[in-house]
């Protein structure tokens, strides 16, 4: 990676300063916006003073030394920005999902591809490295089934479908493709309509289940794995195997975390100018599967 791409962030919340943390190592931010939080813009003055803060937006959409924009804001918001940031023919890095409908993708994908500009939707878990050995495992082993469990508590703000559950649906439809079935077994409300689910997922020859619990007293999000051999369990950023009456073994553990691994692919394929609609055409995908359940 020669020169670094310069780079605008519109939504430095918490997670936008983690983005930041990230895509500093990689590309050069040069301006920020927000919502106008006060801590957020103190924080980013006092952690990143070379970032400039702008009140507009536009100050970032109308810079043409900037290359990309990166967009960490509420999920009702991405089509619009997406929609402004592609027409001002900037590359554009979204936090999951791509935005809340299968028209509005569509829509996206095409400003994207018309204009030759990346479209990369932030599913972070598949920039795991523990999930790369995944991939390898079902190339040699065939996965027969693979189960998703998360705790968690709060984002009681964004819908649990679109913010929680299209995480582990990124990764099911990346192994598996699109499911011939999907059912929602169990939802339950605790703070909001939805905050407990369970669903099954069914493919040909293979078959899938979710729990998502984010009214959780503690944080532990796992994936146990069985294929025509073997039995895996994924545990943060350990990866264990077993067979019938064996222990767990530790086979592997990652050295990066998958956002930094995210934000390094993303700025090596602008850098490279290796446009791919793959993440946007992924991430179309897990919401006509999430409008499908819903």
């Amino acid at each position: 990676m020669s020169v670094k791409p310069n780079l605008g962030i519109i939504g430095i919340g918490n997670w936008g300063r983690n983005l930041i943390r990230d895509f500093s190592k990689y590309g050069k931010i040069t301006k920020c916006t927000n919502n106008g939080n006060s801590k957020n813009i103190s924080w980013v003055k006092k952690n990143y003073p070379s970032i400039e803060y702008v009140k507009n937006q536009k100050e970032i959409l109308n810079d043409e030394k900037i290359n990309a924009v990166i967009i960490s804001t509420p999920i009702k918001t991405h089509y619009s920005l997406i929609k402004k940031v592609l027409l001002s023919k900037k590359h554009v890095f979204v936090e999951k999902p791509l935005c809340t409908n299968v028209s509005d993708a569509k829509e996206l994908i095409q400003i994207a591809k018309r204009n030759n500009l990346h479209l990369f939707v932030g599913h972070v878990f598949l920039h795991h490295e523990v999930f790369k050995k995944i991939i390898q495992i079902n190339k040699n082993e065939n996965i027969k089934s693979i189960h998703f469990q998360w705790n968690k508590y709060g984002t009681f703000d964004e819908d649990i479908f679109l913010n929680l559950l299209s995480h582990d649906l990124s990764l099911i439809i990346s192994l598996f493709g699109t499911p011939t079935k999907i059912q929602l077994q169990n939802n339950v409300g605790f703070i909001t309509e939805s905050d407990f689910i369970y669903l099954n997922l069914h493919f040909k020859r293979k078959s899938s289940s979710i729990m998502i619990n984010r009214f959780s007293s503690y944080k532990k999000k796992t994936v146990t794995i069985k294929t025509s051999k073997n039995s895996y369990h994924w545990d943060d950023d350990v990866l264990f195997k077993t067979r019938r009456n064996e222990k767990l073994q530790k086979i592997f553990k990652s050295k990066t975390t998958p956002l930094e691994n995210e934000c390094k692919n993303f700025v090596k394929s602008i850098s490279l100018s290796k446009i791919s609609y793959e993440s946007a055409n992924l991430a179309k995908d897990v919401i006509q599967v999430i409008k499908n359940l819903k």
